[in-house]
């Protein structure tokens, strides 16, 4: 049995013989729904948190009986191993992570990575693996020592007034010609801070390559998984634009502009749902089917349902104006989550947004987040089922896409990516 008490949960005091009887206690109740059973934990635990010295620590492992805890190296100070929060995403990480142990000599990261391309989808393309090489030096060679990178704005949305936001302009060549680059500030809400650590034309120019061999891979379900997701990716970048152009307008008085720019992002919303629609692993119902098959009965169907819900979204410790900490801690680019809870969030304070501008009032902080939270609670006790396989074609979404909202040649497109900046020239002379 898998019990982590003391993972971010350390005891009350550190007296060696409470924390022998807390362990006790534990394996008690184990062994009185098993008479066999083992406890299996973690021990990273020992390694971060001060409170675990030697004394505490074998009150609490001599607890148990000799040969009924087994401690988790997640260190891999032996053989191989990988302690993932958050896994089915980034597959090339952890084929190269699951090598290391057996390679006697120093990997030669960029021809392992030219190579692994002809490994995963089943023929050599070069035009792929140029892609690839360009992801390397991009999106996978990130040096600047942040270590979470899925916060951007759609997947984990400020809680913020937005007239704290200080707004600087740097010029930049990512989308094809110089534009406003925003940058956020330390500001006294907390807000986790998209974060960008490459060239973003770079990553798009990788995309055109992938989109542009697909037809002589396209039958490849790994090539569609990566087109997916990285057609994502760089739509997703784009996202954290419009909704900072969206808080610029804000706080240049520009109603018009916040709602054009906020009706472009739920768009966007709206169109990165239909794409990860188009493979199996970027789909919510498998999750939330999967958690309800756990079920022996009707309330624990609704119960595991919810906890599923719950986890990719806001952990139940809020109340009607407080959002939770953990909020958007195990956040998801998966269909059907963009479109049933992201979209109508971000749509609840762009709606603010508009009304304070409208009525010359400071943005309403508080009935945002009571209706933010009254979104989340409601969605997480819904019952409404969502697609288990995927549907439309990946390629051709990509494409389409990719022409929408990134091709300079398409005229659509160079109007949607130039607008914002002549408006804003216009409006200061």
């Amino acid at each position: 049995m898998v019990y982590d008490t003391f993972d971010e949960n350390t005891p009350p005091i550190d007296d060696p013989e409470y924390i022998s009887s807390l362990g006790a206690a534990i394996f008690k109740g184990m062994q009185s729904g098993d008479n066999d059973a083992v406890w299996l934990m973690q021990g990273w635990l020992f390694s971060y948190d001060p409170f675990w010295r030697p004394l505490q620590m074998k009150a609490l492992l001599h607890s148990v009986p000799v040969g009924k805890l087994v401690v988790l190296d997640l260190f891999a100070e032996v053989g191989v191993g990988m302690s993932m929060e958050g896994i089915e995403q980034n597959p090339i990480v952890y084929d190269l992570m699951s090598e290391m142990a057996f390679q006697h000599k120093k990997i030669n990261v960029k021809e392992w990575v030219y190579l692994y391309s002809t490994r995963r989808y089943g023929r050599p393309v070069p035009l792929i693996q140029e892609g690839w090489n360009v992801l390397y030096h991009t999106i996978y060679n990130c040096t600047d020592g942040a270590y979470d990178k899925n916060r951007d704005v759609i997947v984990a949305f400020p809680d913020v007034d937005p007239s704290l936001i200080s707004v600087q302009h740097e010029w930049s060549h990512n989308y094809g010609k110089p534009y406003s680059r925003t940058i956020i500030k330390e500001i006294t809400d907390t807000f986790d801070r998209p974060h960008l650590w490459y060239s973003t034309s770079e990553v798009i120019y990788a995309l055109e390559l992938f989109i542009a061999s697909g037809y002589e891979i396209s039958i490849s379900n790994t090539y569609r998984y990566d087109l997916v997701d990285l057609t994502r990716q760089v739509l997703a970048k784009y996202a954290n634009e419009l909704f900072f152009k969206a808080i610029e307008a804000y706080q240049s008085h520009d109603v018009h502009g916040v709602t054009l720019l906020s009706q472009r992002f739920l768009d966007l919303v709206e169109d990165l749902d239909a794409l990860l629609a188009c493979h199996d692993g970027f789909l919510l119902g498998p999750w939330l089917e999967s958690a309800k098959q756990l079920a022996q009965n009707e309330e624990q169907e609704r119960q595991f349902e919810w906890n599923a819900r719950t986890q990719i979204t806001m952990w139940f410790d809020n109340t009607e104006e407080e959002a939770s900490l953990l909020r958007d801690y195990g956040n998801k680019y998966w269909s059907g989550l963009l479109r049933d809870y992201y979209g109508p969030r971000a749509a609840i304070y762009f709606k603010y947004l508009r009304e304070s501008l409208e009525r010359s009032e400071d943005f309403n902080l508080k009935k945002w987040r009571k209706e933010w939270i009254k979104l989340t609670n409601d969605w997480q006790s819904r019952r409404n089922t969502f697609p288990v396989e995927s549907r439309g074609d990946a390629l051709n979404t990509s494409r389409w896409l990719f022409n929408k909202y990134l091709n300079l040649s398409n005229p659509e497109t160079k109007l949607r990516l130039e607008n914002w900046t002549e408006r804003k020239s216009m409006k200061s002379q």
